[in-house]
């Protein structure tokens, strides 16, 4: 885990998003502190809610107000973002995030499987170690919920060309680089910082 605490308010935020987080807040928001969960707590969603919830335990008592940028990651998440100080953005996960509601609806009933800058780099530790997937059964299990795989290219550092090629041959499904710019995340994060300011979840 890792921070930087700066001020009144925070954004808390998983680190699969970390490096785009980190470029908006220096040119947007420079006052508001950040603090990044490891995004592999996904895998172990009772571990990323106690995590966070000390976190965000930790903060209010501060009095900080929070900035919170996750999706529907874990099952008390709702509660958290219920808590008097704590707005979250709107989105079911990182992907829509990034593309924005409708543009990540389409896509996904069109069957694509999302890969980000972090977990890109990271896809065999993943679906190998975390998922317990060998190169057989990833095959047919991504064949046959998916389509195709879609890099969403921040912008942010090169595109993992080789360990897309990879990604792509141990599932057998051909892969497309989508640029992605962060306008969706950068609104849905002001939208969440307008809320915030305007006092409409400190009762």
């Amino acid at each position: 885990m890792s921070g930087v605490f700066r001020s009144h308010d925070m954004i808390i935020c998983c680190s699969v998003l970390q490096a785009e987080v980190e470029l908006l807040a220096e040119t947007y928001w420079p006052e508001y502190g950040r603090f990044f969960l490891p995004s592999m707590m996904h895998m172990r969603p009772e571990l990323l809610s106690s995590v966070l919830e000390s976190v965000l335990d930790a903060e209010l008592r501060q009095g900080h107000g929070i900035v919170l940028i996750f999706g529907d990651c874990c099952a008390r998440m709702t509660a958290m973002e219920a808590l008097p100080g704590v707005v979250r953005t709107k989105g079911k996960n990182c992907c829509e995030l990034l593309l924005g509601p409708d543009e990540y609806r389409r896509l996904s009933h069109e069957g694509v499987f999302f890969l980000i800058p972090e977990w890109a780099r990271r896809w065999r530790d993943v679906f190998s170690k975390e998922l317990g997937l060998n190169r057989d059964n990833a095959a047919c299990l991504m064949q046959e919920m998916h389509s195709k795989l879609m890099y969403l290219d921040t912008g942010i550092g090169p595109v993992p060309e080789k360990e897309l090629r990879e990604c792509a041959e141990y599932c057998g499904l051909p892969c497309e680089v989508r640029p992605t710019p962060l306008e969706n995340l950068r609104t849905s994060i002001e939208q969440a910082r307008t809320m915030l300011k305007s006092g409409e979840n400190t009762q």
